[in-house]
């Protein structure tokens, strides 16, 4: 097989009198093994000089080679110059494309709310809420501290991720079809909370299934408020904020939710710390259960120390 290829090239090669060229060019390459890439260049270079013109008989194939490369290459670019519309079109589609990529990352972002990053904000938003309200400020703050970390958590899963865990559990068993439709009116309620804010609801961070219990979670904002318990307060929320569409997640519409509630309880506008307690378990549970003095304690304790968390 090498020898006839060998055979072969020198006679061809012969023609042009370029016979040492080639047997140089062979006798290297048949030192070491022949692949058929090696097999595939001598019939390119063999096929093109036996094509190539008498005007051009003086290049070796190796040049001629090289000269069909270049003009291949220059027809490939006086086609883009001669197509400039083509070109033009292709940037447009490009620019188009990019413009399209940034309006959606704008969207995305504006999707979800902030976070708040400087916890001072939300000191000065509950100071806020207990002028308006006559609850103590501390006492805001500390039940902010538990709730959401003083609005820097609003939660640990997506709204989607909850729905999805309650659908499952409802379909499982574990959740009852009374929570599942407690569920459903909850969901179309964050619906137009978030959508009236501009949010993307199922993106909107919550509080997440609960693994302990069968309840749902989908606790929403700074102040960790049910879908509808929101609406129960929104009207007060505008009247002392000064809005028509108060938000969950802007620390002074959250403060205030949470002065407002809690102010609700008999004794609490008074400072009475017995009162507090009982409005803290009711924040919570809905009921002034010793089961959750913990909860109760956890908050007076952050009233008195929330300082250490603000710096």
């Amino acid at each position: 097989m090498l020898q006839s290829l060998k055979i072969k090239i020198v006679c061809f090669v012969d023609k042009a009198s370029k016979e040492v060229i080639i047997k140089n060019k062979l006798i290297s390459i048949t030192k070491s093994v022949l692949s058929g890439r090696n097999v595939a260049l001598f019939v390119a270079i063999c096929s093109l000089f036996l094509l190539t013109p008498d005007a051009q008989a003086s290049e070796s194939p190796v040049q001629s080679l090289l000269r069909f490369s270049k003009e291949k290459i220059t027809k490939v670019r006086k086609v883009t110059i001669e197509n400039p519309a083509a070109n033009a079109e292709v940037e447009t589609k490009k620019e188009d494309k990019n413009e399209k990529k940034l309006i959606q990352l704008i969207s995305t972002n504006s999707a979800v709310p902030k976070v708040v990053t400087d916890p001072a904000e939300i000191e000065k938003a509950a100071e806020f809420a207990a002028e308006a309200t006559g609850v103590r400020k501390n006492f805001i703050i500390g039940l902010l501290v538990v709730e959401s970390d003083l609005g820097r958590n609003h939660g640990e899963c997506t709204y989607q991720e909850v729905e999805e865990g309650a659908k499952a559990n409802h379909q499982n068993g574990y959740l009852s079809t009374r929570a599942w439709k407690t569920f459903q009116e909850r969901r179309e309620i964050i619906k137009d909370v978030a959508g009236s804010l501009g949010y993307d609801y199922k993106k909107l961070n919550v509080s997440c299934n609960p693994g302990s219990y069968a309840g749902t979670g989908g606790a929403m904002g700074i102040p960790q408020f049910m879908p509808d318990t929101w609406m129960e307060y929104k009207d007060r929320i505008s009247a002392v904020v000064g809005k028509e569409n108060p938000d969950p997640w802007n620390e002074k519409d959250a403060a205030v939710a949470v002065a407002l509630k809690l102010s609700d309880v008999y004794g609490v506008t008074d400072h009475n710390r017995l009162a507090e307690k009982r409005a803290a378990k009711l924040y919570l549970s809905g009921t002034t259960s010793y089961q959750y003095d913990w909860y109760a304690n956890q908050i007076l304790y952050w009233a008195e120390n929330y300082k250490s968390l603000i710096g």
